[in-house]
């Protein structure tokens, strides 16, 4: 198993030190009269750089929290053993003769969907959004989603009871798109599948 090399950051007190310096430099040069002492543009150099290594510390806890909650949502879906089996069954769907999957029950398929379900409402209030979340569930999304049988037994059966799910795939598709990213069995994306009024309707509703 090949080594992961982690790449080193520049170390914060660095950073801090050479904006230090390098705002007293400029302040001292620009001032050429000298009415401002060097004790008054070292302290306001000490604030700025304060302000600036605040932001950044700030910047790393989000990252931190980002991270953690997704972590804790592919915990969620691989420690549920509900999920686990609907995946497999996806994973292995043959779409050249698109099976009946008799071995999940509509309530199986509808679990899957809810916890996706979830994501969309979790964007929509900014907690999330598409990027955080593609690399580790695009493809468990789009597996589900553009599944012929779970098209046929749920999505484009009874399109209204999944509105969420049809928004998010539409948010989806056009991320990936944008930027440049395969998505699976786009061809059985839910746009082409139903009537186009009726897509719209769905998309659309508040």
């Amino acid at each position: 198993m090949r080594r992961i090399k982690l790449r080193k950051k520049p170390n914060l007190g660095i950073i801090l030190f050479i904006i230090l310096a390098a705002m007293t430099l400029v302040i001292f040069f620009i001032d050429s009269e000298g009415k401002v002492k060097l004790t008054e543009i070292f302290a306001l150099s000490t604030a700025v750089s304060g302000i600036i290594s605040f932001l950044i510390e700030m910047i790393r806890g989000k990252k931190l929290a980002e991270a953690e909650f997704i972590v804790n949502l592919n915990q969620i879906f691989t420690s549920n053993e509900q999920y686990r089996n609907a995946y497999t069954w996806f994973e292995n769907y043959d779409f050249e003769s698109n099976p009946d999957l008799d071995c999940l029950s509509n309530a199986d398929i509808s679990n899957y969907l809810t916890f996706f379900e979830t994501f969309y409402l979790l964007i929509e209030r900014n907690i999330i959004d598409i990027a955080m979340i593609d690399n580790l569930f695009g493809y468990r999304f789009f597996l589900a989603v553009h599944n012929p049988c779970v098209q046929e037994r749920k999505l484009v059966r009874a399109p209204d009871n999944f509105h969420n799910i049809y928004k998010l795939e539409k948010k989806w598709i056009e991320y990936r798109r944008s930027m440049s990213m395969p998505i699976y069995h786009e061809e059985l994306c839910l746009e082409n599948c139903i009537s186009e009024d009726v897509y719209l309707r769905v998309v659309l509703r508040k």
